[in-house]
């Protein structure tokens, strides 16, 4: 079993196999986490980029990439280097010399629609909320546009395609299956499954009796299982509670099923972040409690509770 790193206000923390949690030297802070080619880096609130040098530890890459608000990183291990972020107003920035650099990937205002992009909340300013490399291509990449629908680039932000046909427009997340043809997406009206590459979508809420589906995750080992946190409603209706649970699909998200085995019947705090490793170990946070399944989600198991909130989840390799 790989180790677990938590991204939290109170900076980075890792649970070893053997179940010990310990404090890293490093950020102060995570927002962000991301796999590279050179392994795992951290973003914090306030938009600095750190780097886990192996046994050096964390080493701050750069204080500040960019200018924008961060909402996504991510990275492509095929490309060494290469680095992404995601920001307000909605705009995709590339690095590929390991964060040191950052070039902004203006193609993504040109894409027709955009001045139609937004966001409920005042002062209705849209964002990058997912960025996943197309595992089909090498340098194509998907992004969600919280509110603005999926893209892909077939070379790391120069060019775009629209993938809505048939999706709400409020996505959460993107997700595509390792074969790369089946892409999945989390938005604020449920889940959707495409089997064509995003060229069309399925509305697929079956067993999903939450609509407001936001962290989404699947393992390699098990490409027809997916999981989902999903909350009854968007966050103006969480001051009571979140009302939240995480759900399982065994057949690519055509169906689905509550997970319970050891969970609460519901969640209060919104399931910040989800994994699911080759080992059929799966982990959740929310607010500051870990639960942690070790056979594919049937039963859990509360890690930790009482941290500071946890706002990402890394395997390590």
């Amino acid at each position: 079993m790989p180790d677990l790193l938590l991204g939290t206000e109170a900076g980075v923390l890792r649970l070893q196999a053997n179940g010990r949690l310990h404090r890293e030297e490093g950020p102060p802070d995570v927002a962000l986490f991301a796999h590279a080619a050179d392994g795992p880096y951290a973003l914090t609130r306030d938009g600095a980029l750190w780097r886990a040098a192996g046994d050096e530890g964390w080493r701050l890459v750069n204080p500040r990439p960019v200018g924008d608000e961060a909402w996504s990183l991510a990275a492509d291990p095929r490309l060494p280097g290469r680095l992404y972020l995601g920001v307000s107003p909605a705009l995709l920035y590339r690095s590929d010399d390991g964060g040191k650099t950052w070039t902004a990937c203006e193609s993504v205002r040109r894409i027709p629609g955009y001045e139609r992009w937004t966001f409920p909340p005042p002062p209705h300013i849209p964002h990058v909320r997912s960025i996943a490399p197309d595992p089909r291509t090498v340098g194509a990449v998907y992004i969600g546009v919280e509110e603005g629908g999926v893209y892909r680039s077939p070379d790391g932000g120069e060019r775009w395609e629209s993938l809505n046909e048939g999706l709400y427009w409020d996505v959460h997340a993107v997700l595509p299956a390792p074969d790369g043809r089946r892409l999945f997406a989390t938005t604020g009206g449920g889940f959707y499954r495409s089997a064509d590459g995003g060229q069309s979508w399925q509305h697929a809420m079956a067993g999903l009796d939450r609509r407001y589906t936001v962290s989404l995750a699947l393992s390699s080992a098990r490409p027809e299982r997916l999981y989902v946190a999903a909350a009854a409603t968007p966050p103006p209706g969480w001051r009571e509670g979140a009302n939240a649970a995480l759900y399982a699909s065994d057949d690519a998200g055509a169906r689905w099923q509550q997970l319970r085995g050891g969970l609460p019947e519901r969640l209060d705090d919104m399931v910040s972040a989800l994994v699911a490793g080759e080992d059929g170990g799966v982990y959740a946070a929310a607010g500051g409690t870990l639960y942690g399944s070790r056979d594919g989600g049937a039963t859990w198991q509360r890690l930790a509770a009482g941290l500071p909130r946890v706002r990402a989840l890394l395997l390590a390799a």
